[in-house]
């Protein structure tokens, strides 16, 4: 799969449900914060659209320090929303979830 797979507006979309659903998690009263620099902070998640670790460039929701097995856990009780939009959610690591067309 390319990056090119999956449209922005999928992968926002696929973000915005993440954020959504770590946000009481995480102890905040709606939506964790996105972003570089609040997982830089691991306060929410944050897209890289180009991560390569999976060994070619997938779009990829990243969160290090955010509740234990987020990935695996949101994988689980999103795919009903990812399906919806288009994405299948597959997580890489306990805080990689590597986003693919449905």
């Amino acid at each position: 799969m390319t990056n090119n797979a999956l449209t922005s507006a999928q992968q926002q979309r696929a973000l915005d449900l993440v954020a959504a659903w770590l946000g009481p998690q995480m102890g905040h009263d709606g939506p964790a914060p996105t972003g570089q620099e609040a997982a830089n902070r691991a306060e929410g998640p944050w897209l890289h659209p180009t991560w390569d670790w999976p060994s070619e460039p997938t779009p990829t929701i990243l969160l290090e320090g955010g509740p234990y097995d987020w990935a695996l856990q949101a994988s689980w009780a999103l795919q009903p929303d990812f399906t919806a939009i288009g994405v299948f959610a597959e997580p890489y690591a306990g805080y990689a979830l590597c986003l693919y067309p449905a």
